[in-house]
């Protein structure tokens, strides 16, 4: 599964949003430029999430975008899948007219188990638990973060090569 960047920035938008949640509203110019993405795109992609419902936007002064529900209630695999669709692995998973192989495929029941294992996992994490691991972070590098379920996961943060 491949993520679009599309959806890789609205959960960073959706992230440094919860990160100060109970302050104001987040201008989109300044929110573009620590994510470092184009203010166009960004505008496009914080009007998907506020039709989507996780963020409400409020013009003028003291506006800006806010989440609409608290951090701890908008789960990671519900972010991902309304801008990419339900997570699938390949298309045989998808619908059983695929494949005329379908009956007793050991394969498919293969790529059904990860599928469910990969949507158990990324639904276990809430906005609340990203923002306590990216605080933990800042402190030490790496996060022991616990997920919804209470079981805990080492969170590192990756390398980015100049470019």
């Amino acid at each position: 599964m491949l993520l679009s960047m599309q959806t890789d920035y609205a959960i960073r938008v959706l992230l440094d949003i919860a990160s100060n949640w109970q302050e104001h509203g987040v201008v989109t110019r300044m929110l573009a430029e620590r994510l470092h993405v184009p203010r166009v795109f960004l505008t496009k992609i914080v009007a998907q999430l506020a039709g989507y419902g996780f963020l409400r936007t409020q013009r003028g002064k003291g506006g800006g975008i806010m989440l609409s529900r608290n951090p701890a209630q908008i789960n990671l695999l519900e972010v991902i899948e309304v801008f990419e669709g339900r997570i699938r692995s390949t298309s045989c998973t998808s619908s059983e007219d695929f494949c005329c192989l379908i009956k007793g495929c050991v394969i498919r029941g293969l790529w059904t188990g990860a599928e469910d294992n990969l949507r158990n996992y990324l639904g276990g994490f809430t906005l609340a638990d990203l923002v306590e691991a990216a605080s933990k972070q800042g402190e030490n590098d790496t996060a022991d973060v616990s997920d919804s379920a209470g079981e805990n996961h080492l969170i590192q943060p990756v390398s980015v090569p100049p470019g």
